[in-house]
């Protein structure tokens, strides 16, 4: 429960201290289990699922070349994932976006990761999901 507090609060700080004129994005998907995610301003991803809560940033982002005039995306972040059951972790997810509609996306996601409950254990996790910008 204490890394729930830490992970909220954090997210919470976040959130307050930045700009209104941000890009907010929100939908649901598969990462931490079944749940929510969230993409502020194009740099931090937000997941609360059933079996945990993850946050990235996402230092380098670019463009793939349009597949039949749909626009997509990578990026390369790094981050933190709390499980609610066990582990709390680094993670370092790769992906790609398909904005297939205005202000709609879908993303799929590689993410390595190094659990430290218990001892470091690397893992390897994979995310999926679509998102609506507001």
């Amino acid at each position: 429960m204490k890394y729930l507090s830490m992970a909220a609060l954090g997210a919470t700080a976040l959130l307050a201290t930045t700009a209104a004129e941000a890009r907010f994005e929100v939908g649901f998907g598969y990462d931490q289990g079944l749940g929510v995610t969230a993409q502020l301003d194009n740099k931090y991803n937000f997941f609360l699922g059933n079996d945990g809560i993850s946050a990235d940033y996402l230092f380098k982002r670019g463009t793939v070349p349009d597949v039949e005039d749909v626009p997509m995306s990578w990026y390369v972040g790094g981050g933190a994932f709390v499980g609610w059951d066990d582990g709390i972790g680094a993670r370092l997810p790769l992906g790609l976006e398909l904005h297939f509609a205005p202000r709609w996306e879908a993303f799929l996601q590689v993410v390595p990761n190094l659990d430290f409950d218990g001892g470091a254990e690397f893992g390897l996790h994979a995310g999926l999901g679509v998102r609506y910008a507001f």
